[in-house]
């Protein structure tokens, strides 16, 4: 006949073991903690891209650059008058031509992230 050590070592092996499959026999639904927050108001779109800016001009100046400079028919001495454009990148973005988008600008050797930032209200295609 067993011990009595043996029987209670086996009485909790048992009483642990019915612990165990007990939630796998017995599922208890879980209802799912709803949190609702307030959003802030809905605001209206930003326009894509921004108005050029205009340059002033008098009597004996005249800027080169009035409203936006398309890429594909612009001069050197414009595409110079761009910020972050210097002779030679002016030189690189006339090679490039002709120009759709933003994208194709980005192609040119010279022309990264901070140039198109600025140049992108300045140009068109």
């Amino acid at each position: 006949m067993p011990d009595r050590w043996t029987l209670l070592l086996g009485g909790a092996v048992l009483l642990a073991a019915a612990f165990t499959l007990l939630p796998a026999l017995f599922p208890q639904p879980r209802v799912p903690t709803v949190t609702r927050a307030a959003l802030p108001a809905a605001t209206s779109p930003v326009p894509s891209t921004p108005e050029p800016p205009t340059y002033p001009t008098t009597s004996s100046i005249t800027p080169l650059i009035s409203g936006r400079v398309n890429l594909n028919s612009a001069s050197l001495e414009q595409l110079e008058a761009l910020p972050k454009v210097g002779p030679a990148l002016a030189s690189r973005i006339v090679a490039g031509r002709p120009y759709r988008s933003l994208a194709d600008l980005d192609r040119v050797k010279g022309v990264g992230p901070a140039a198109l930032k600025a140049l992108g209200p300045l140009v068109s295609f």
